[in-house]
């Protein structure tokens, strides 16, 4: 299946959503003609976030949106016309299987994991816009230490784009933890935020795109840890009264 729903009757008022939790490609698709060794990097998927995913959707007595296909296929994370949909290069890495591709086999994919990622999101969204409380809508990513020659301080980012309710409640409680947090770092949620735009700022409910450095979740000990933060701190922040409201800006 391309889609797995953990928690799915979670009664907490929040849904977490995670579009780069496999690196799988199916075996027709000839691992794009990648390696094994390749698909293990951090082009295929975003390594880490889906174990802390899943642990947290399940602490927190809340549903979790997971794919199971790799980015690489089709991002899930972009809009349809966006560049990057279908990558041909990811980080000086060429995918011929994604080179020369047709406009039915572009469909193909589009029909077969795109669409029923967004379309299960908006339907677990949906449900939880009939409580009385607005759902709070956590995008869950992980990212690269390192990029283009640049080591990245962050240990965490809050990605957002018009509703900044979540990010600043977020960022607040990892600043106070002593973490070195992003504000649209190490990327702009201005820019590349599609799952967040389609699935939050549309509804006006709470949302927030957090994305947490791959060397800080790619050992089981640093899981545990963040596992923990979040528990505590997202607990707390679902209760604030700002987050309790639809369209916020």
């Amino acid at each position: 299946m391309p889609v797995e729903t953990i928690n799915p009757n979670g009664k907490a008022n929040i849904v977490f959503l995670c579009e780069h939790a496999s690196n799988h490609i199916p075996p027709e698709y000839d691992n794009l003609g990648l390696t094994d060794e390749q698909l293990k990097l951090h082009i295929a998927w975003d390594i880490g976030i889906a174990e802390v995913t899943r642990n947290i959707a399940e602490a927190l007595d809340a549903p979790a949106v997971i794919a199971n296909f790799s980015r690489l296929l089709i991002d899930a994370n972009r809009a349809l016309d966006q560049h990057g949909l279908i990558p041909s290069i990811s980080d000086g890495h060429e995918i011929t299987g994604n080179m020369n591709l047709k406009k039915a086999d572009i469909d193909h994919r589009i029909n077969r994991f795109y669409n029923p990622f967004h379309n299960k999101a908006d339907q677990i969204i949906q449900e939880k816009s009939t409580y009385d409380h607005a759902p709070i809508i956590f995008n869950m990513h992980s990212f690269t230490p390192h990029m283009a020659g640049f080591d990245r301080p962050w240990h965490t980012g809050m990605l957002w784009n018009k509703d900044k309710r979540a990010a600043n409640a977020l960022i607040e409680r990892f600043s106070s933890r002593g973490l070195i947090v992003g504000d649209n770092e190490p990327y702009s949620g201005q820019e590349l935020n599609h799952t967040m735009n389609t699935h939050g700022t549309k509804h006006g409910f709470p949302h927030v795109n957090i994305e947490i450095r791959q060397d800080e979740i790619n050992h089981q000990s640093g899981i545990e840890k963040w596992c923990g933060i979040l528990i505590e701190d997202l607990k707390a922040i679902r209760e604030l009264p700002e987050m309790r409201d639809t369209k916020h800006y």
